[in-house]
């Protein structure tokens, strides 16, 4: 199965949000739909690097867009200069990884959300401390993180 481009992932957010979303958030959320959807169903979501800037895991297809036509994103989706909307072909099982990113945390700010991608052990930490700034994150990396989590939480759960 392909992976999307990541504005169309971030135009899934934006439309469960319905209101504006900061640049920080809408960007951690697609970066921890992409690790749910890699740990979960074996495949990247997003297609691209995802690379470890200051702020946290990026994409740039989404920074350049928001940086070119505002910095929040509103009700209205992504899209290009008088086109349609970025958006993707969702499998029922991507579709379900998304709504469970929204679910688990929509409720936290995209500076928590930062915080949260800067742990030690991190995919982020791991290539920014390891590889350097800026670098692409390692979709292996990303998906033996959220396999992780996965366990952890299943243990806490006990």
């Amino acid at each position: 199965m392909p992976s999307h481009d990541p504005r169309a992932i971030a135009n899934e957010f934006i439309k469960l949000n319905g209101e504006k979303m900061s640049q920080i958030k809408l960007q951690k959320l697609v970066y921890l739909a992409h690790g749910w959807n890699l740990a979960i169903n074996g495949e990247p979501l997003v297609c691209g690097d995802i690379e470890a800037w200051d702020g946290g895991p990026v994409m740039r297809p989404i920074w350049d867009h928001l940086r070119d036509y505002g910095h929040n994103a509103s009700g209205d989706r992504m899209a290009p200069p008088n086109g349609k909307p970025y958006s993707a072909d969702l499998s029922a099982e991507e579709r379900a990884v998304i709504q469970h990113t929204w679910r688990k945390y929509d409720k936290y700010t995209g500076v928590w959300l930062s915080r949260m991608t800067h742990q030690p052990g991190t995919p982020w930490a791991n290539t920014y401390f390891g590889e350097g700034r800026n670098q692409p994150l390692f979709n292996e990396d990303i998906r033996q993180h959220f396999i992780r989590l996965a366990h952890a939480g299943r243990q806490a759960a006990r």
